[in-house]
């Protein structure tokens, strides 16, 4: 293993931060599997999974079962991590602009479209390793106005040329679910398969350019410009690891057996255990819906994170009890209700969950801010 800490220029003067990347494997070999967690710094899931992961990593390398580059990034956001107001961690925007850590990440098939006019061939592979050295080139190049900025491109130094990218999230409550595009289908049935994720929610274009996109997303519209020898050769993901209170050694023990089945059915390692799930149950993101608050006041539920709904069943109260009123929050659609707001009050207007259908209903920016 070796451990790599690259520095970030500080928001002021006399400060630093740092970024550090652990690798297992030699590089250059394949898959290049990129793991990171905490890019929203209020969601640690994900990170001690990573712990849990690397000291299964330390052990395979020992054994020599590492067959490609395996690289873990546990904390992705130092800037996020050193953010707290009033006691508690902000973590999903940054104080100084409020941008969402997960949102805004380089473009880069537009970065690197021209410069690759006549450069590209009639063999695949030769053109994958183009494209990539294209992207480092646009990445190098490109300017960084603001701490956030840097930080977006060094993490995206170490992703460009990787074959499969995961970025380990969690939501307030919800079940274990993640999102993917419709590229590399049979990495998305694995990857359900090892996490035993209860859902997969599949788009080409979610918009907002988040982290997972910002690895599929260059490869289609290359594809688009210059046809069929550009392949599609990165799967990359948002895993979203349950809910900000699923925080045990245990389950992420657990998930760190998960991340293992999947790195041993990708390739890049050998000997590790075998998917223990059922595939998770793929719907489009443009059939989750959202159900917004239409008072402000406590919020109750009398379902759970799971569950299957129909359309217009009540799933919980919003109660303002000092003019003694209460409105019911109904399923605004038919499917699986995985994810809740986690607190206890709310104001009007707000998103208080999500439900998963088969029925497409959105388009334009899926995700939420």
């Amino acid at each position: 293993m070796r451990t790599e800490t690259v520095p970030l220029s500080g928001p002021s003067p006399g400060t630093t931060r740092t970024l550090t990347r652990h690798h297992w494997g030699r590089e250059g070999a394949r898959p290049k599997v990129y793991l990171q967690g905490g890019l929203h710094a209020d969601e640690m899931p994900g990170p001690l999974a990573l712990y849990h992961l690397m000291q299964r990593l330390d052990d395979a390398e020992a054994g020599g079962r590492i067959a490609g580059h395996v690289v873990v990034v546990p904390l992705a956001n130092p800037i996020g991590l050193s953010e707290w107001l009033l006691h508690k961690p902000v973590g999903r925007r940054d104080l100084e602009g409020a941008h969402n850590f997960n949102r805004g990440y380089p473009d880069l098939a537009a970065l690197a479209g021209d410069a690759l006019e006549g450069q590209l061939g009639p063999d695949p592979a030769a053109n994958v390793a183009t494209i990539r050295a294209a992207f480092a080139q646009a990445l190098a190049e490109t300017r960084t106005d603001t701490e956030v900025d840097e930080l977006r491109i060094r993490l995206m130094e170490a992703t460009h040329d990787a074959d499969i990218v995961l970025d380990l999230h969690c939501d307030h409550r919800a079940v274990m679910h993640f999102y993917a595009s419709t590229a590399r289908p049979k990495i998305t049935d694995l990857l359900g398969r090892c996490t035993g994720s209860a859902l997969a929610l599949i788009e080409d274009s979610s918009g907002g350019n988040a982290f997972d996109e910002a690895h599929t997303a260059p490869w289609r519209a290359l594809r688009e410009r210059f046809g069929e020898a550009v392949p599609q050769p990165c799967f990359s993901t948002t895993l979203e690891y349950r809910g900000q209170h699923d925080v045990s050694d245990a389950v992420a023990a657990s998930d760190a057996e998960g991340l293992m089945a999947f790195l041993s059915g990708v390739g890049a390692l050998t000997g590790g255990p075998t998917p223990a799930h059922q595939p998770a149950e793929e719907m489009p993101l443009a059939g989750a819906l959202e159900f917004m608050a239409p008072i402000g006041g406590i919020v109750t539920w009398v379902t759970a994170p799971g569950d299957r709904v129909e359309e217009g069943q009540v799933l919980g109260h919003v109660t303002d009890p000092a003019a003694r009123r209460r409105e019911n929050i109904l399923a605004p659609t038919t499917g699986i209700l995985f994810r809740q707001e986690l607190w206890t009050t709310c104001l009007k207007g707000q998103g208080l969950c999500h439900v998963a259908g088969l029925e497409v209903r959105r388009q334009g920016d899926l995700l939420s801010n």
